[in-house]
């Protein structure tokens, strides 16, 4: 009986955390150019962990316990091999949800400067003064130094 408790209240933190991010997706991310991925991939890891919780909690994965281990060792392989994919992916949702870097802010990254224009999830696009977009990967904010001048100031 107590599995069953566990359970609905699982399901229930499940659908609260994937509404939390969807308001916050609303509220915080409205201008946000692939806000919906970000969104996505916390939907997809919520969802992911809520079933092998209820999997593991009923006892269904029992039978099928050399099968995930397989699929661990894939999943660490695959890490490895996308290491700066992942890398990059981790960089863009630390962007996404730091105030101080916003659409529109001009930032100067290894000499080159310009007006943010879009943020995905490996990547950044800002467009420099003659039109041209120049994609910067998101992990060069973690690990370079760059200058960023909000676009409310620079409007004053």
């Amino acid at each position: 009986m107590a599995e069953w408790i566990y359970g609905i209240i699982s399901v229930i933190v499940t659908a609260t955390i994937i509404g939390i991010t969807k308001v916050i997706d609303k509220i915080k991310f409205e201008e946000l150019h692939g806000s919906q991925k970000i969104l996505g991939i916390v939907a997809i890891l919520t969802i992911t962990s809520e079933i092998v919780y209820l999997s593991v909690a009923f006892g269904l994965l029992e039978f099928a316990l050399e099968t995930i281990t397989s699929i661990g060792v894939g999943i660490v392989l695959l890490g490895v091999a996308f290491q700066n994919k992942l890398k990059n992916a981790i960089a863009g949702i630390s962007i996404a949800i730091n105030p101080r870097i916003n659409l529109g802010d001009f930032i100067e990254v290894e000499n080159v400067k310009g007006k943010i224009f879009q943020f995905g999830l490996t990547k950044t696009i800002i467009e420099v003064d003659d039109g041209t977009k120049v994609i910067i990967p998101n992990v060069k904010f973690d690990e370079e130094i760059i200058r960023i001048e909000s676009n409310k100031k620079r409007k004053d």
